[in-house]
This record gives C-alpha cells, structure tokens and sequence, in this order.
C-alpha cells in the first residue's frame, strides 16, 4: 500500500511496482485518513506500507503503522529526531518480525557498489573525498516549494552524502561551514569541510542551475577518481574516470534503482532493519552537529 501521491510517487515508486507486477492494493492521499481506512480494511500478512510523503509527516504515519504492527517502508530521511527515532525503536522491539526500513535507492546502484569495492581496497591511500550533489530549481519540485523548513536542503539532499559517510563508517572530529546561502530564510547552498583523521572531507549540496552529482576521491600519489551521478537511482549511463599521468574514462550502463529495490524479498527486507536502525541514528546524529555549526557561524 502507498502512503503519499506526490511527483517521486507518481514518477518513481509507481512505475517500479508496476514493472514488478506487484498489486498497489492502496494509494492513500493527504485526502484520505490512514487510520479510517484501515478500520475497513483486511490487512494481508505479507502487505508492505510504502510512505513517500514529505520528511516531516514520516514519524506520525510511521507509529501509526507500527502501533498496528505493520510492514512499513519510508522515504529518506525516515525521520529528523533522535526522540522520534527511540520510540520507533520501542515499536520495533515489540515485534521483531515485521520490516522497517528507510529506503536510499542509491545503495542498489552498480556504480555505488562499484565505489564501496574500490574504497574497501584503496582507503589507506585515498585522502579526500569531495561530495556533489546540486539540483536546479530544487525548491520548485513537488511538496519542496511550500516546505518552510529551512534546513530541507540538508535533510532532502544532505542525506545522500551523510548517509554514505556513515556506510563507510567514517568518524568525523572536525566539522566547519566554509560557505552557506540563505534565502528567505531557508538554506538555498552550502559547503562543508569535515575531517576524519588523514581523511579530508567536503559536501556541496544545495540548488544550482546545472545538475551536478558525483564524487570525486584524491588519492596520496595525486591520482583523482571521478564517480558520475553516484546517488542517481534511474536507469543511465554513468562514468567513472581515473586521471593519474593518463586519463582512463570507463562507462556502466546502471539499472534502475527503483525496480531493482522491488526485487527483493520480505525475508531479505527484514534482515535489514537492525543495521538500518543504526544508520538512521547516526545520520541524524551527523545533522544535528552540522546544523548546530550552521546556527553558530
């Protein structure tokens, strides 16, 4: 069952189901009341709940549904508070069977895994890692252009880069805001400087008029290595480019996130939870130091 018909609903989720042939057996609108719905409904064991609606209504579906002991499915970032997150956990615990999990497109990507081959075995000698990802007319895009939360830049974009940080397992000691725009109050651009013992860190992200989204390693030798469209989920030709003395350009024609992700099995999806749990609190841990560095330049 879908929980939202927005744009990513209509253009992403809807589409992959249906390639899949698996039976929407629900779409829920802001129009329709979830709980009502559901008071009239026989809810199969294996149904999944797929919540694609804006961040900051993720936690209230999310308890609804696990209250009822339900298989929930939610959008990045699953929720924006530690306080929320440690009652899902209360929720889960109660029942270990059912899946929760927050769902990042970009993992199943053959250039992402291409990236976490080449970091496993390279990491010692890479020194820089730059992450960027800008989106033109960001703020005009779906539930986007009447969000008044001023930090959405950081949770709807700065997610990619901070949850990938995170799967690496990188601890970050020193964090800086070397550059940010506001407007009308709300985070329009920034760049952040991060460190990790040898490892120097910057993000970009926010909305520019040219689409950029890639990540680029410095390795010790001055060897650089580009990752094109690294946090893409559609079905595209990506690059990944190795400029050393020679310039080495190799193309992979990369699948489709989307449907890829509605491959997988009810099995498979619940063995994901714990480590998804862990990830969701540490990206939220990761937002809140970064916003708390914001608020105080």
């Amino acid at each position: 069952m879908l929980i939202g018909y927005g744009s990513h609903a209509k253009k992403r989720i809807i589409p992959s189901l249906n390639k899949r042939n698996i039976k929407i057996q629900e779409i829920y609108s802001k129009r329709k009341s979830i709980s009502e719905i559901l008071k009239t409904k026989t809810i199969l064991k294996n149904t999944v709940y797929y919540i694609c609606t804006p961040p900051k209504t993720h936690f209230k579906i999310i308890r609804f549904l696990l209250l009822k002991k339900l298989n929930v499915i939610v959008e990045k970032p699953a929720v924006l508070k530690l306080d929320h997150l440690k009652i899902i956990k209360k929720k889960i615990l109660k029942n270990k069977k059912n899946i929760f999990l927050e769902n990042l497109m970009y993992r199943h990507s053959k250039i992402f895994q291409r990236f976490i081959n080449y970091w496993t075995k390279n990491k010692k000698k890479i020194v820089k890692l730059e992450i960027n990802f800008l989106i033109p007319r960001f703020f005009k895009i779906g539930f986007r252009s009447n969000c008044q939360d001023k930090f959405l830049i950081l949770y709807d974009i700065g997610i990619y880069p901070i949850s990938l940080l995170n799967i690496l397992g990188i601890k970050i000691s020193k964090i800086e805001i070397s550059d940010k725009i506001f407007l009308k109050q709300k985070l329009k651009k920034i760049k952040i400087k991060l460190r990790s013992k040898n490892l120097e860190i910057q993000i970009n992200i926010g909305e520019k008029s040219n689409y950029i989204n890639n990540l680029v390693i410095s390795e010790l030798n001055g060897s650089k290595i580009y990752f094109d469209k690294i946090f893409s989920g559609v079905k595209v030709y990506k690059k990944i480019t190795f400029i050393n003395k020679v310039k080495k350009v190799y193309l992979i024609k990369d699948h489709d996130c989307f449907v890829k992700f509605f491959t997988f099995n009810m099995k498979y999806l619940k063995s994901l939870k714990k480590n998804n749990i862990d990830l969701i609190e540490k990206n939220i841990m990761l937002f809140d130091r970064i916003k708390s560095k914001i608020k105080s330049n």
